[in-house]
């Protein structure tokens, strides 16, 4: 199978070369020139002459060339359908959006996203007609539930919970049928990263251990017990039971941080990083779909850290701040 994607995987390792170093994106923390940062990215491919990057429409600008982007190697791909795992939540994103606009009596369609599996305008219909046609089985589920428990509860937190739930049953499904080691080790960590974000908001929460039982996803490397033998514990002691697990610094750097500021933002930093160090496997990788899916990945972690970067520069932020936000990159 990996003979099928040579010349995939030579496109790739071109594009690879144009990916944003870390020395690059540290630099544009420290410049006070929006508009030098803006010509950076530009060069890396984020907008044209045409459609030059600017500080007003960069939003807009990294989501079209995110879209394009995904396309590109969808295409490569040959549309692989192991690609919909990097659709899905896209997907979940657009169902969270229209139930919760739905509860509120709003209109929200402007922050919809357009690489899911499902166009925008026909999840839209889905959700606003409960037509679950063109969905997937676990779609047409996260669509009832949340709507049923966020009625009977009121609180919009357990559409995002049970929505990721669905999602990551839906790319177990895909990662599974695929069969490839490099894709399933790679979602086994996502789902631990998932698993452990969850725990750390909903003991910020202070719901009940049992409420984890209920949002945790299965698939992971780290079963529901050690979280839970994890629950009453401050992140100290919690982070023994985590030492056999590729989340352990998370766990522990990250769990420090809320223990002592309350903040998650160093867990959820050292979360992607787990996850790139995870992906950097496939630079080994001479030819087959694993460059093209380390590279995708690669470029949404990329367009993490512009986000970070340029709200964190047009809100006045301290570079120092904005950079121990940036994630760790792909070279």
């Amino acid at each position: 199978m990996g003979a099928d994607y040579i010349y995939a995987t030579a496109c790739i390792r071109a594009e690879e070369c144009k990916l944003l170093t870390g020395e690059k994106l540290r630099a544009m923390t420290e410049s006070k020139n929006i508009d030098d940062i803006c010509k950076v990215l530009q060069d890396a491919g984020y907008g044209t002459e045409s459609d030059p990057l600017t500080p007003a429409n960069y939003a807009q600008v990294v989501k079209n060339t995110e879209a394009e982007i995904f396309q590109n190697v969808k295409t490569l791909s040959k549309e692989n359908e192991i690609f919909s795992i990097f659709s899905f939540p896209a997907d979940y994103h657009n169902i969270k959006v229209l139930l919760k606009a739905e509860a509120l009596g709003v209109n929200r369609n402007d922050i919809l996203m357009a690489t899911g599996t499902i166009p925008a305008e026909e999840m839209i219909r889905a959700v606003t007609e409960r037509d679950m046609t063109e969905l997937t089985e676990n779609m047409a589920a996260a669509i009832e539930e949340a709507a049923e428990t966020h009625a009977r509860t009121k609180d919009p937190q357990v559409i995002d919970f049970i929505c990721d739930r669905f999602c990551y049953m839906d790319i177990c499904r895909v990662a599974e049928k695929a069969g490839n080691e490099f894709v399933s080790e790679y979602v086994r960590l996502l789902i631990d990263t998932v698993n452990l974000k969850t725990f750390a908001r909903i003991r910020k929460m202070g719901q009940p251990w049992s409420y984890l039982e209920s949002v945790f996803v299965p698939g992971g490397n780290v079963d529901l017990q050690v979280f839970t033998s994890a629950y009453e514990e401050d992140y100290k002691q919690a982070s023994s039971r985590f030492e056999a697990y590729k989340i352990y610094r998370a766990v522990s750097e990250g769990g420090e941080e809320i223990d002592e500021k309350g903040s998650f933002t160093k867990l959820e930093k050292l979360c992607d990083d787990i996850l790139i160090e995870q992906v950097r496997e496939a630079r080994g990788i001479t030819f087959g779909i694993e460059p093209l899916v380390a590279f995708l990945i690669s470029r949404q972690m990329e367009i993490k850290c512009i986000r970070i970067l340029m709200t964190g520069k047009l809100a006045g932020m301290d570079p120092q701040i904005i950079r121990e936000r940036m994630r760790e990159t792909y070279e």
